[in-house]
């Protein structure tokens, strides 16, 4: 499998603003990464002559560096350009578009916690939107379930009545930077 370049000097940069409201406690673990998807993939990959399938892959990510701004607000810079556009398999330019961003946050760390996960898809960010993720508050630091990955909701409304007075809100907000 080809190995995706990261272009050396990106320009369309877009700030993303997470902001952590009503958290039951501290989060000493933030990672996160934008998610990029090659999107002509079968013109640019080879098949898998006896499987007929594309053995390559469709999709990498970049890792994403938040910086702690006070206790309840994290930035980050991301580009969309960030991977090249390149002829990796001999067959033509494979063209790479930026799909979106995924946080992880947890507790500390461990693999037993809780790992909360909002998320901008590439609408959001191209058209720098917000977006508020819901999540409940008994599931931290951590669920029943090691490692449980708990993606939120987008409403309150969506949880149980006695639920929705025990929730927290993670809000990501995506701003174009001009060069």
């Amino acid at each position: 499998d080809a190995v995706y370049q990261k272009n050396p000097h990106p320009q369309k940069a877009y700030r993303i603003t997470m902001t952590i409201e009503d958290a039951p406690g501290p989060f000493g673990f933030v990672e996160a990464a934008a998610f990029y998807q090659i999107t002509n993939h079968q013109q640019c990959t080879p098949i898998e002559p006896i499987a007929g399938v594309w053995p390559s892959q469709k999709e990498d990510s970049v890792p994403v560096v938040f910086q702690k701004i006070d206790a309840r607000t994290y930035v980050a810079t991301i580009y969309s350009d960030e991977m090249i556009d390149a002829d990796y398999y001999g067959k033509g330019p494979c063209h790479c578009q930026l799909t979106g961003v995924g946080v992880s946050l947890k507790a500390s760390g461990q693999k037993i916690e809780t790992n909360f996960s909002p998320s901008l898809e590439k609408d959001q960010i191209f058209e720098s939107r917000s977006k508020a993720t819901y999540f409940w508050r008994g599931g931290y630091p951590r669920s029943k379930v090691d490692d449980y990955p708990d993606t939120g909701e987008a409403s309150a409304d969506n949880y149980a009545e006695p639920n929705r007075r025990d929730l927290f809100i993670v809000t990501l907000k995506a701003e174009r930077l001009e060069p």
